[in-house]
């Protein structure tokens, strides 16, 4: 005898995408100012550039998202 379920999983759906990189973007720009910031603090500000890069990108990535979902409304 079978088991198994032969329910299929949830599909997942674009909010949950949506959501997941809007996470990820907030964690660049956290984390890549802090690190940046560290670094720095502490004299080494050839260390800091590359996060000082990621803060900025995700910044740049946040105001875009967000210039992008107003107009959709």
């Amino acid at each position: 005898m079978n088991d198994q379920s032969t329910a299929r999983p949830p599909q997942y759906t674009a909010g949950g995408h949506y959501k997941l990189t809007t996470t990820a973007l907030w964690i660049g720009l956290v984390g890549g100012s802090l690190f940046n910031i560290a670094l720095q603090s502490v004299g080494l500000w050839f260390l800091a550039f590359p996060f000082g890069l990621i803060a900025l990108a995700s910044a740049v990535g946040l105001v875009a998202r967000a210039i992008v979902s107003r107009k959709r409304r």
